[in-house]
């Protein structure tokens, strides 16, 4: 069984400033928007490696289960997305990987609220008490029912059928050569309307007011519907479109291949993941001082999203620095960049107490199937103690 520990059994610390802001009292990502193969090529995690995991909609922190991790601690100060991890977790312990599918949202079904049921038992009774009461986001398939899934089911079916026929956008994801994929972009995609639709609804203002919250656009200096088109060509045609299951969802609501997406819910990886429940825990709490309560040398990686993103240059550098004092020597950090730019602080690569492979770095980024963010980091903590 995991273990749930609310903010009240951390250490005392201040709110990070996003969380003096922002609403996390509602789902806001039910699926992880961040690509696994990043965390595989960056972390390396294996039997012996305890990673941190950032825990959002919780699928990388599984995905470091069937990668090998040795223990997962998945951390968030939402009781909403900390209460999504473990209903998935008791969904993959409980049901047999059809009815997860069903139950999820992945493949159609009618018998969500008699899996739910099955399922409750094998929640902690904080993230019973919030199910019970969420009985109709149960029955719609819980990887749909996040604010930023819903920006995109209103882009998908509002927004989207007028710019290209269904053909079309079925045609996108056949597999082609890069040069193809090029020709398809240029004469049967990026057409005019799209352009436009493009910089209107991927803008700051519907982002914020549709799928994440105003909030975390504080720091935020660039161009966001720009940034959004160039990302998009990026995805059309240096990626493979056929394979991409972030692509595939936002423009079809569904996954073409479960092998290529989210590990745990492929066909393959159900009982080994089940196998491998007991090495998660659930933090409910916030990050920063989670971290200070915890003994130096206790993480060997770190899976951090982009939650440097909504943070000052201030406090940036203040929770890298106890991210550090609960590192190993040699431990990992991965971590994206979404719309702010935000990498190792320079007083600490000055001192040369962290480390920070650009090269990797590039080469993951350049793959990753994630195709909204605009960089990603790969960091090592050589000397803990000059870090902190």
């Amino acid at each position: 069984m995991t273990t749930t520990v609310t903010a009240a059994d951390a250490a005392p610390a201040l709110k990070s400033e996003v969380a003096q802001v922002a609403d996390f009292d509602h789902v806001r990502y039910a699926q992880s928007w961040e690509d696994p193969d990043n965390l595989r090529g960056a972390l390396q995690p294996d039997g012996d490696s305890t990673v941190l995991s950032i825990a959002a909609a919780g699928d990388n922190s599984f995905a470091l289960l069937v990668q090998g991790a040795g223990r997962v601690v998945s951390v968030d100060m939402s009781p909403a997305q900390c209460a999504l991890v473990e209903l998935k977790r008791a969904a993959i312990l409980t049901l047999t990987h059809e009815e997860l599918l069903r139950f999820v949202g992945v493949t159609e079904g009618a018998d969500r609220a008699a899996l739910y049921m099955r399922t409750r038992s094998e929640l902690p009774p904080d993230a019973r008490a919030y199910w019970d009461s969420q009985t109709a986001l149960v029955a719609r398939g819980i990887i749909h029912i996040g604010k930023l899934e819903n920006m995109f089911r209103i882009f998908r079916t509002r927004v989207h059928p007028p710019l290209h026929s269904s053909r079309t956008t079925s045609s996108l994801f056949e597999p082609r050569s890069r040069m193809a994929r090029e020709e398809f972009w240029h004469e049967r995609w990026n057409n005019r309307r799209w352009r436009a639709v493009l910089r209107l609804f991927f803008s700051e203002r519907v982002i914020g007011r549709l799928g994440r919250d105003p909030a975390f656009f504080t720091h935020v200096n660039i161009d966001v519907s720009k940034h959004y088109a160039e990302r998009a060509y990026h995805a059309f045609v240096e990626l493979d479109p056929s394979t991409n299951p972030f692509l595939q969802y936002i423009l079809l609501g569904r996954y073409l291949d479960l092998d290529t997406g989210h590990p745990w819910l492929a066909p393959a990886n159900h009982e080994l993941l089940r196998e491998r429940l007991d090495r998660l825990e659930v933090r409910c709490t916030e990050l920063e001082g989670y971290l200070g309560g915890q003994e130096p040398g206790t993480f060997t990686g770190f899976n951090l999203s982009d939650i440097f993103e909504w943070m000052s240059d201030e406090l940036h550098e203040r929770v890298y620095r106890a991210i550090a004092g609960a590192a190993a020597p040699g431990a990992k950090l991965a971590y994206w960049n979404n719309l702010v730019p935000r990498s190792t602080p320079q007083s600490l690569l000055n001192n040369g107490s962290v480390t920070t492979d650009r090269e990797l770095a590039q080469r993951l980024h350049d793959a990753d199937r994630s195709f909204l963010y605009r960089d990603f980091y790969v960091d090592t903590i050589v000397d803990p103690e000059a870090a902190r």
